[in-house]
């Protein structure tokens, strides 16, 4: 089985290959550096976004904030680093470094880090959940 492995800083990265590998670590590194320097507090770079699945690394200054996302298929967001607030339908979910939150497609929902934080956010489409 082929694979490639990515360095960090490439903006969009389509599927080429039956298996990608990433270094996150450099990806997290280079986010938190211009996240501190961004007035919004926030940042994000896609690792994938190819077919049914995109794969994003967002990271978040202290009191930053990503307000009414929602995304058509189920998703997931892995906190690698620091304390976010995930909040949605009137509940509110804390991930801090090492949670993984796995929800259903088309849920509104906020996201505001508490401190310096980056999180793994993947979305699979709609279709490919009905297959």
């Amino acid at each position: 089985m082929a694979e490639k492995k990515k360095e960090a800083g490439a903006q969009l990265r389509p599927l080429e290959a039956q298996v990608l590998q990433f270094a996150v670590l450099g990806e997290m590194t280079g986010l938190l550096q211009r996240v501190r320097a961004n007035k919004s507090k926030r940042s994000s770079s896609d690792l994938v976004k190819s077919g049914p699945i995109q794969v994003q690394v967002v990271a978040l200054d202290q009191g930053g904030e990503s307000k009414e996302n929602k995304v058509e298929g189920p998703f997931t967001i892995q906190c690698l680093l620091g304390r976010a607030l995930i909040s949605m339908q009137g509940h509110d979910q804390r991930l801090t470094t090492g949670d993984l939150l796995v929800v259903d497609a088309a849920v509104l929902h906020d996201i505001t880090a508490e401190e310096a934080s980056v999180l793994l956010v993947t979305v699979t489409s709609a279709e490919a959940r009905s297959q």
